[in-house]
């Protein structure tokens, strides 16, 4: 297996390889005092690393992360003290439970938990943190229903559960992603319980003691699914993706009130089916990040610039071999990092970074 990292540049292509024991998954990417850190697992042994890279994007270091016993790390937090991880453990072949793991700057393994719930199954997606606790977004499933409920948790550092809320009805419902919104908790999801289609975009604030603010649904009859959520220009954005408007896939993008109405709806639609995957602010621009069915070749990665009130400026696609997968982006020193996955015909499943001057993104 082959994990590749690409810096991409105006006039420069750069290329590092280096080897690890299988198929990775990219979770997250963060800025180091000496460069940057990816945080990958192996998709088989389950096993999590550190990859260390300096400024140019080269591989310092790769870091196994002992004592993990996770079967899927979905989401990781940087803070003062160290990283923490998030994701579930299996009590049983089809039983999850919430798993966190605490690490220092070194990588040691400082504390780890496995919250199991009495006559029920949990999983963490997401996770935001401050001062004194953590908050997790996933799943919850009493088992006896036969179906999920979207899940919130607040927890303390030394990862015990203060609260938890669930939302859901008589299907499936569950949270992709936590962001902080002022002072309240913004989750984002699918639910299957709720709307009008087979699925339809899930979107719910809740304060800081976990009582509800409010609940939205968005969707029509086919699928809709909320991905992401930012604050931007006094709005609050909620990045999702729809079948239900056009023949593929398509990213949808909402902007909301402080309290919960919706303002208005864009979609995405770049004539053929776009996966999106998050987004970010540079300026007074909205990026929306994601990939590219790119005519019957592969998925490419590409970026969407949007205006203050959410029209499309610009596109970016950057051309790679194979299909690639987006994760996640890092914004530093006027560039933008996207980090994923690349499929590769002979190897298996890469892990990638590209680099882009964010002034490219105007031309």
């Amino acid at each position: 297996m082959r994990t590749l990292l690409l810096l991409f540049l105006p006039l420069t292509l750069l290329a590092t390889s280096i080897a690890l024991p299988g198929q990775e998954r990219a979770i997250a990417l963060f800025r180091s005092e000496a460069g940057f850190f990816l945080v990958v697992q192996e998709d088989l042994s389950k096993e999590v690393f550190l990859i260390l890279l300096d400024e140019a994007l080269k591989v310092a270091e790769i870091r196994r992360m002992d004592g993990v016993k996770a079967e899927r790390i979905n989401d990781a937090a940087l803070f003062e003290e160290g990283l923490i991880v998030v994701g579930y453990s299996l009590r049983g072949p089809y039983h999850r439970s919430v798993y966190l793991c605490w690490f220092n700057a070194d990588g040691k393994l400082l504390r780890q938990r496995t919250l199991d719930f009495p006559g029920a199954e949990a999983w963490a997606e997401s996770l935001v943190h401050e001062r004194d606790a953590l908050y997790v977004a996933g799943g919850y499933n009493t088992l006896t229903k036969g179906w999920f409920d979207a899940l919130l948790l607040r927890l303390d550092r030394n990862f015990d559960v203060a609260w938890y809320k669930t939302v859901g009805g008589l299907s499936d419902d569950w949270f992709h992603r936590v962001r902080f919104v002022g002072s309240n908790l913004l989750c984002v999801g699918s639910t299957e319980s709720r709307g009008k289609g087979k699925g339809d975009m899930l979107i719910c604030m809740f304060d800081r003691k976990g009582r509800k603010i409010f609940e939205r649904t968005f969707g029509e009859r086919d699928w809709d699914k909320a991905i992401d959520a930012i604050e931007f220009d006094g709005k609050i954005h909620v990045l999702g993706w729809t079948t239900s408007y056009a023949p593929y896939r398509c990213g949808t993008l909402l902007q909301l009130s402080e309290k919960g109405k919706i303002l208005n709806q864009q979609l995405l639609d770049l004539g053929s089916d776009f996966s999106p995957s998050g987004m970010a602010v540079v300026e007074d621009r909205l990026l929306v990040y994601g990939t590219l069915w790119q005519k019957e070749t592969r998925f490419d990665p590409v970026i969407l610039v949007l205006d203050r009130n959410g029209v499309l400026r610009n596109t970016k696609t950057v051309p790679l071999p194979n299909d690639q997968s987006i994760q996640g982006l890092l914004l530093w020193n006027e560039q933008i990092l996207l980090y994923g996955e690349s499929d590769n015909p002979i190897t298996g499943k890469d892990i990638y970074v590209i680099a882009l001057e964010t002034g490219s993104l105007s031309k």
